[in-house]
């Protein structure tokens, strides 16, 4: 918030956490913000702009602009994940060119596009297998995928389960 004051007095600052307190409020207040407004119980989706996308990787430096860009595009995934959305769509959503939201979203996330988008998919897949009795073919059509069989693998890749073995885990 200091650098972008010291860039320009004029920004506009809005802090939003899952992961303040009054006093914390009230330092970022006297700093220059203009609203700080604390979120329940959601962590922060997006890791602050010019900060380490992932443990280990080197800091990134995006602009203002692209960070906005990027929070555009993860809402506009968030909200679609269950349609049969690409990287085209999400990138008009954002105002970029295909290929620049593919460079930039990999800085800001850490993880490219479809990664993102695959692991969105698979976190309400794992829902929905736990609470509800649907078929694993009728969840893999309504979270998007074209068919059970590559739903299946790909689950199977990031959660070390089929989906059926996945269901009828204990405590998961």
């Amino acid at each position: 918030m200091k650098e972008s004051k010291d860039v320009s007095s004029s920004v506009l600052v809005l802090i939003v956490t899952a992961n303040g307190d009054e006093e914390v409020a009230v330092k970022a207040l006297r700093s220059g913000a203009r609203y700080y407004l604390k979120k329940p119980g959601r962590k922060n989706i997006l890791p602050e702009p010019g900060t380490q996308s992932a443990a280990g990787r080197p800091s990134v430096t995006v602009t203002a602009s692209q960070y906005q860009k990027i929070q555009q595009a993860v809402r506009f995934i968030n909200d679609n994940y269950r349609n049969d959305i690409c990287l085209n769509d999400v990138a008009g959503e954002a105002g970029m060119s295909p290929s620049h939201c593919s460079r930039v979203f990999k800085k800001v996330m850490g993880v490219p596009y479809q990664n993102y988008l695959n692991g969105r998919r698979i976190t309400e897949a794992k829902e929905l297998l736990r609470t509800s009795g649907q078929s694993v073919t009728d969840i893999a059509a309504a979270l998007g995928f074209a068919d059970a069989t590559g739903f299946g693998r790909l689950f199977k890749k990031l959660t070390g389960h089929t989906p059926s073995a996945y269901r009828s885990l204990p405590d998961k």
